[in-house]
């Protein structure tokens, strides 16, 4: 049976999907960013092995983020490490967060990590000419997992299921005095 279901991300994104359950609204959301063809979109986002694009959300160690204000800001305790050292913790850690990323896909990381090696090789000046080859079900998977896994529509993302079966409206939701 078809229902409406609201998507809400605060107060930047609203729209109302028709579908069978969630899990079809989120591929109906996917399929959409990824139709899109803009700089600044989720294919060009994973595309992007910048510390901008979603290779940046790999920088990080348990202490925190190697990235401060889109800047490589190292931790103290990395700053102390020779460039070699430096180099080799930051590539480790990119590789493990990756692999977290994809845990339940541990093919797509290993293809992530090969194309970014092959970024790193092509050297920084070639970097904007470089495209990795990535296959559809790889766009799509990962999409899934930033829609879902990461900040990309913000903190307050939900997909929430309109049902006015026994009422005549549903509050999705209400900004109170304190929020204002």
């Amino acid at each position: 049976m078809t229902k409406l279901f609201a998507i809400s991300a605060g107060m930047s994104f609203f729209a109302v999907a028709k579908a069978e359950n969630e899990k079809e609204v989120l591929t109906i959301l996917v399929n959409r960013e990824l139709e899109e063809q803009e700089d600044f979109g989720i294919r060009a986002h994973i595309d992007d092995f910048s510390i901008e694009g979603l290779c940046g959300d790999f920088f990080h160690d348990e202490k925190g983020s190697f990235i401060e204000g889109h800047i490589l800001d190292y931790p103290r305790h990395i700053r102390k490490m020779s460039t070699k050292e430096r180099d080799t913790y930051i590539q480790s850690h990119v590789e493990k967060n990756a692999r977290i990323f994809w845990k339940d896909n541990p093919f797509y990381a290993e293809l992530y990590l090969r194309e970014f090696k092959k970024y790193k090789a092509a050297g920084k000046d070639l970097g904007n000419t470089f495209s990795p080859h990535f296959s559809d079900e790889f766009y799509f998977i990962t999409a899934k997992l930033i829609i879902t896994e990461t900040d990309w529509y913000g903190e307050d993302f939900q997909i929430i299921e309109i049902d006015l079966t026994n009422r005549n409206y549903q509050l999705i939701f209400e900004l109170t005095l304190e929020e204002y």
